[in-house]
């Protein structure tokens, strides 16, 4: 990793905290939900810098989530206490972002039907991985057919409530600002 690069890394992790700790503008809390607008930083770290990147900056992003739910203590934020919840999925999605970025052959090309794709996958990705490790640290009652029918149900709806929008902010703010950086950053 160059100068530049390691720059552009703290520029991002910088971001990230910042967006954190900002009320409503990186986690967004409505109710026993919470929705994310860090992902998108970590999604232009992905498609401008790279692999590497993508999962200093995923790490960044479960260290944040870790440290803004211990220091709210709302209810909601008991579970993202445990870094096996806020740490582990977010560092994987990271991985996951690698992964596209290197499947697509990213992040030099300016392909925005790419960048669109990795952002949905991405985001996807993020939900199902941050939801997974949910699902294994929550203690459902019943059976593991009962619980998976119990959480399949909750799923369902958070695709619809939370996942959705994010998709949406994802591709409408992280494709634009890629495509503008893209031009500024060569």
């Amino acid at each position: 990793m160059n100068t530049k690069q390691i720059a552009y890394n703290a520029l991002i992790i910088s971001l990230i905290a910042v967006m954190a700790f900002v009320p409503w503008l990186g986690i967004i809390t409505y109710g026993p939900l919470s929705a994310t607008t860090l992902h998108i930083i970590v999604i232009i770290a992905a498609l401008l810098l790279g692999g590497k990147s993508a999962i200093i900056a995923s790490l960044a992003f479960g260290v944040s989530t870790m440290l803004v739910a211990i220091s709210r203590g709302l209810a909601t934020d008991l579970l993202f206490m445990n870094p096996l919840v806020s740490v582990l999925p977010r560092l994987m999605f990271g991985f996951v972002l690698a992964g596209l970025v290197k499947v697509f052959n990213k992040p030099h090309s300016d392909n925005t039907f790419t960048d669109i794709t990795i952002a949905v996958v991405g985001t996807i990705a993020h939900t199902f991985l941050v939801l997974g490790a949910l699902f294994f640290v929550l203690e459902l009652p019943g059976n593991f057919l009962e619980q998976l029918t119990t959480w399949w149900a909750a799923v369902v709806g958070i695709l619809l409530v939370n996942t959705l929008p994010e998709i949406v902010a994802a591709v409408l703010i992280a494709v634009p600002v890629v495509k503008v950086l893209r031009r500024t950053l060569r």
